[in-house]
């Protein structure tokens, strides 16, 4: 069911029960026995492209597969940038911080 919903699952140390969309990124941890994967993915992370897909992955034309892997792509990038601005951002913070103490 995980991986039918887009799941991979991907443990750590800290959290051993998470799973990661191959699609959208998305992380969801804490499952229950009684949760549908599906059901959680739609949840939490409406607009995933792999969920809006009107058939099997199996079965989507080159094009539709090169489409579907240009937006992962892209939401790929986009999630690293964002975080790597956050990283700049905070050792700004920390320099600006220093300069005003000299």
């Amino acid at each position: 069911q995980m991986a039918a919903a887009g799941f991979v699952h991907c443990p750590s140390e800290n959290s051993p029960d998470v799973a990661q969309c191959f699609f959208c990124l998305k992380e969801l941890e804490g499952w229950e026995p009684d949760d549908d994967p599906l059901e959680e993915h739609k949840k939490h992370s409406a607009d995933c492209g792999f969920l809006s897909l009107q058939k099997e992955p199996a079965n989507l034309t080159v094009q539709e597969f090169l489409r579907l892997d240009k937006m992962r792509m892209r939401k790929a990038l986009k999630k690293e940038v964002s975080q790597k601005m956050t990283k700049v951002e905070d050792k700004a913070k920390v320099q600006r911080c220093g300069i005003k103490n000299l």
